[in-house]
């Protein structure tokens, strides 16, 4: 029988925290890209 304790935490914070590495790369990415564009906007 399983308690509450060996459940897997839910709500939006512990979601935040188990996908924080996806989200830091997704805003790490659409900088990089905006990066680039803003320096070679006018040669592409």
């Amino acid at each position: 029988m399983q308690t509450h304790d060996e459940d897997e935490p839910t709500g939006l914070w512990p979601a935040i925290r188990a996908k924080s590495g996806v989200i830091l790369g997704l805003i790490g990415l659409v900088a990089w890209c905006a990066m680039i564009w803003f320096m070679f906007k006018d040669v592409l």
